[in-house]
Parts: structure tokens; C-alpha cells; sequence
């Protein structure tokens, strides 16, 4: 942007001015970023979407002198905003919320700059090396490796605003790109399309969020060992560490045979991992928070230390993340990092692992699912090491920056467990109850599903327990059953299923929750009983019914430790269940 084109109202300003940028990913956002960098202008990038309340309330947070946005630029705030605040700062980045408030991480020129040379050198961008990106400038990745990484070495940028997986290759392709960035989220679009390779082009960049092994392998299998995967913040700048170029049996040992790592320190970056969490000191480190000193205090050692907040941990010289600790999963003192379930889990595509709040447990398991194919989350409900208790088919939520929103997705979710021991008390006295029934009989058949327990003195006043004792009667009237039917509907374990649903259920038959069609069903022992009281079975072969490939949207697995007593699926169409 030269003299002629950047606004007057900017022009004017002294060097450390606040100017709030909200412009969609374009040319024009590129040229105006330029522009406050080149004059000393310290930027404040905002979504293209951020609401006018929220850059109200931002305009008096930093004291901005100016705002541009589609209608133009011009003046905000008061009649002389304090310039000397943002002397020889660059930008405040705020973060993007995924672990917590909103905070302004600010980022000094030095610290830019020193960050991008670093970057710039690592990746070859030079005049004769065009580099590409279909990544927001707005975020800090984009802004700083490639705005930056090309503006200060004279290099062409190839700047594709809206990302298409053909698009972007092409638009690459006719750049001449040699490297060009890229997230796990797009990178798994990409290799859905599976569009040409461009001639040029040497290897993607790819950070910003985990990047799963079954992706890795599935764009190995397409395009090679053409990637390059790296770690960094907002409050470091961008990127701390980068893998190294790895080609044949060193990239298939670092991708493919392991969870991908994100590399080694750049040069003057240190690393080091305290109680399992990765800690970082740079020179390239933020100067603190924005009128946040409390923040800043939590988040920067005395010392220089970063601490991250994520879980990490060395193999082979290079860095490996196992996710944050704010989403780690507790469920009653287990301890479980969500990437190493979705590493277990090895389905293809985009997933998350999320922790899902349980009264009992803390946490429960829970997998967001996006495409991936339903026997093969079936596969995973019934036969992980650590299964999902709940599982949602879309929902799945990430930050702009692509990072997955797992604590967002975990609260939208719901799971219940009931205790183990009082279960398998009850298992003990069904089985005792179904003692002598014919299982030539439909009744006697179910009978015979139920785990054999030893027998147990049922519990005072319990009416599923009393229930089951009907079972050693002449069968009740149909008057009788109803009742009874009411009954246990309103007691342990079957007010669990109206927990999942929200609403009140009934097993076997479908229910309308918020829109969506509810069917719960039951297992061995509930089932005998259900069956007892209406004469029909509510058993369901637990995951066959999604197999069926209905419209699933959800399903919820009610668990009694070991035990699994049935649950919950949500559909939009009708369900016949498989019997």
C-alpha cells in the first residue's frame, strides 16, 4: 500500500496508535496490515465477523485511535489516545478463546520481526521462492509466516482468500509456490479432493491444531512425504518449533508409525517439560498481555518461561503434544489426554475425543464424529481400550485457527453412569427370579441373556428390584403390569435414560426430543423385565440400528462399570430397530 492509497485517517496517526482492522481474508486486509506495520502502527486484527458490540468494547480496551472495516477507515475512540503505550509494538493478537476469556497478547516489532527471518530462512522464502496461503491473516499464522515472511524478503505471495482444495493447488500451481501453509482441518478436505499436486511446490506447512497419524497416512498415500508439520502461539509469536524436512523411512517412523511431532526449537527458542507440560522461552515472546498483568503473571515465569498449557513430551529428538491439560478427561481419577484417544481410536477423517460431564465420574468419554463411516465408530464404542460413552455424528467445532473446540463439544453432550455394584446387586436378583422359566419361551429366552450373578436379598422398598420378583408369580393383570410399568419407569436405573434423553422415555419406543427422534433401549436384565411388564421386548443389537445407517445424530451408552445396560439414539427419521 503506498502513500497514495492508505488512508489520510492513518497517515496521520503517530507511530504506537491502536487500529482496529476487521476486513475479510483480501488483498485489501493484506495492504492495510502492511500499511500499519510499515508506519508503526500497532494493528489489532479482528474477525471479519466480530460484532460491533464486541469492537465497541475493544476500541475503549486499547485505546484505538482509528477502525477500518468494509465502510472505510476513520477515527474512534477519544480525542487523543495515548500513542506512547504502543511504541515499538506491532500488533495485539487476541487470542482466539479456546482456553478461556479473550486476552490481547501483544507482540513487539522485535519480536515480529526476529520470528519471521527465523521462519522465512527455515522454509527458503526468498524472491525466487514464492510462497502461498489460504490461511486469515487475521490470525497470527498467516499474519507472520506468510504477510510478513514475504513482505520482508521481497517474495511473492500467493494469497487465496477462500479455501477450496482445488482452488488453493491451483492457485499455487500457477504462483509457482514452493512452500504454502495449511491446517489439519483443511488438510483433511484437501485429501477428500485429492486435486493435483502443483509442479513447484515442495511440501505444505501445517499447524495451528494436532495433526492426527490416520490424516498423516492419508495424504501420505496421496502426495508423499510433503509435509512439514510445526508448534507454536499467539504468545510467542507463531511458530516455536518445526519438524525437519523428512523424507522415506525417517518421515513414515516420525507420522506414520507414531503420533506426528511438531518438531525442534528454532534457533534462540528454548523448550523444556515441567510436570508434563511444555514451557517455552524465546526472544520472540509476547510483551505480556494487554492491561492484563494478572494474565501475563500466570501464563510468563519471572524468569521468561512460557508455560503453554500443553502436554508434551520427548521422542527422538523431536517434540510430541498429547494435548491440554484444560481438556484432559478425568473420569473418576483416571486420567486421559484426548489426543491419545483419538490416536487409539485411529478412525480416518476429523474427530475429537472431548470430556463430557457426569456427576458421578467428573468426566465421561465422549467422540465427536464428523464423515466418518458408522460401523467404523461402532468398531470404536465396542472394542476401544478406553470407549466413548456418547457419541454425537457432527457438532464437531473449531476455533478460527482450526484448533478443536473440545470443551464447547463436550458441554453439548450428555452421559450418565450408574453404580456398578448396586447393578450387578440387581443382575444378582434377576438372574434368581428367572430361575425356572421356560426357555422355550420368548420371556425365557431373554431370561436367559442375563449375566448369571450370585443371588442377592433384594434391595427394601425398591420398586425394580420388587418388580422382579413378579417374575417367580403368576403373571399380574394387564391393569397390574400398567402399573408396574409406571412405576419402575420412575425409579433406578430407568430415570438414567431420562437423564440422556432430557425428557421422559420408554424403552423400544421412539420418542420426539428438541426436534429429533429419541429411541432408548435396554439390556439383559432391564429388557426381561421390560418384556415381563408389556409384553414387548425393547432389546436392540446395542449398535446395529446405526449400522442401519437411519440419519444417526447421537448416541448415549448407559454403563454400569463393566456392564453396558442399553441407551440412547437420536435420529432424524424414523428408526425401526433391528430385533
Amino acid at each position: 500500500m503506498t502513500d497514495d492509497t492508505f488512508p489520510p485517517v492513518l497517515a496521520d496517526l503517530p507511530p504506537g496508535s491502536r487500529v482496529l482492522v476487521r476486513l475479510p481474508n483480501s488483498p485489501e486486509l493484506a495492504r492495510t496490515l502492511l500499511g500499519c506495520f510499515d508506519r508503526g502502527l500497532v494493528a489489532v486484527p479482528l474477525h471479519p465477523r466480530a460484532p460491533d458490540a464486541q469492537v465497541a468494547a475493544l476500541v475503549t480496551r486499547v485505546d484505538a485511535a482509528a477502525l477500518v472495516d468494509t465502510a472505510g477507515a476513520r477515527r474512534v475512540g477519544g480525542p487523543d489516545p495515548d500513542a506512547g503505550r504502543g511504541a515499538g509494538r506491532a500488533f495485539i493478537m487476541f487470542t482466539s478463546g479456546s482456553t478461556g476469556p479473550q486476552k490481547g497478547a501483544v507482540l513487539s516489532r522485535a519480536a515480529v520481526l526476529g520470528n519471521t527471518a527465523k521462519t522465512a530462512e527455515l522454509h527458503g522464502i526468498t524472491p525466487d521462492r514464492p510462497h502461498g496461503t489460504c490461511l486469515p491473516l487475521y490470525h497470527c499464522n498467516a499474519l507472520v509466516l506468510s504477510l510478513l515472511g514475504t513482505h520482508t524478503t521481497g517474495s511473492p505471495l500467493v494469497l487465496h482468500t477462500a479455501f477450496d482444495p482445488a482452488g488453493y493447488l491451483a492457485a499455487l500451481d500457477r504462483g509457482g509456490a514452493r512452500t504454502a501453509s495449511m491446517v489439519p482441518a483443511l488438510l483433511a478436505d484437501l485429501v477428500e479432493a485429492a486435486p493435483p499436486w502443483p509442479d513447484a511446490l515442495d511440501y505444505l506447512v501445517t499447524a495451528a491444531a494436532p495433526l492426527p497419524r490416520a490424516l498423516a497416512a492419508r495424504f501420505h498415500r496421496l502426495y508423499g512425504d510433503r509435509l512439514r508439520q510445526g508448534y507454536g502461539l499467539t504468545e510467542a509469536v507463531n511458530f516455536s518449533l518445526t519438524t525437519p524436512r523428512l523424507t522415506g523411512a525417517d518421515f513414515r517412523a516420525a507420522y506414520l508409525d507414531a503420533h506426528p511431532p511438531v518438531g525442534v526449537p528454532l534457533p534462540g527458542t528454548e523448550v523444556r517439560i515441567e510436570a508434563g507440560k511444555v514451557w517455552l522461552r524465546t526472544p520472540d515472546l509476547m510483551d505480556g498481555y494487554w492491561d492484563d498483568p494478572a494474565a501475563t503473571a500466570a501464563a510468563v515465569t519471572e524468569d521468561g518461561w512460557l508455560r503453554t498449557g500443553d502436554l508434551g513430551e520427548w521422542r527422538d529428538g523431536l517434540l510430541v503434544l498429547r494435548g491440554r491439560r484444560t481438556e484432559r478427561i478425568d473420569r473418576g481419577g483416571e486420567k486421559h489426554h484426548p489426543v491419545d484417544l483419538e490416536r487409539d481410536w485411529a478412525l480416518p477423517g476429523v474427530y475429537a475425543a472431548v470430556a463430557v460431564p457426569e456427576p458421578t465420574l467428573g468426566h465421561d468419554v465422549g467422540l465427536v464424529a464428523t464423515d466418518q463411516a458408522v460401523d467404523a465408530v461402532r468398531a470404536v464404542v465396542e472394542g476401544a481400550a478406553v470407549r466413548p460413552s456418547v457419541v454425537a455424528f457432527g457438532g464437531y467445532r473449531t476455533t478460527a485457527t482450526g484448533k478443536p473446540m473440545r470443551t464447547a463439544m463436550g458441554r453439548a453432550l450428555v452421559a450418565r453412569r450408574i453404580s456398578p455394584s448396586r447393578y450387578e446387586r440387581l443382575l444378582g436378583h434377576a438372574a434368581a427370579c428367572a430361575e425356572g422359566i421356560d426357555t422355550g419361551t420368548d420371556i425365557g429366552r431373554l431370561a436367559a441373556l442375563v449375566p448369571r450373578c450370585p443371588p442377592v436379598r433384594a434391595d427394601d422398598d425398591d420398586p425394580v428390584f420388587a418388580a422382579f420378583d413378579l417374575l417367580r408369580a403368576p403373571r399380574p393383570d394387564a391393569a397390574e403390569c400398567e402399573t408396574w410399568r409406571r412405576r419402575v419407569l420412575d425409579a433406578w436405573p430407568f430415570t438414567a435414560y431420562r437423564d440422556l434423553a432430557g425428557a421422559p422415555v420408554e424403552p423400544g419406543r421412539e420418542t420426539t426430543v428438541d426436534g429429533r427422534r429419541v429411541l432408548a433401549h435396554t439390556g439383559s436384565a432391564l429388557d426381561l423385565l421390560w418384556a415381563f411388564l408389556t409384553g414387548e421386548s425393547a432389546a436392540v443389537d446395542r449398535w446395529a440400528w446405526l449400522a442401519a445407517r437411519t440419519g444417526p445424530r447421537g448416541a448415549a451408552v448407559l454403563r454400569a462399570g463393566r456392564h453396558d445396560l442399553g441407551g440412547l439414539l437420536w435420529t432424524d427419521r424414523t428408526t425401526t430397530p433391528a430385533r
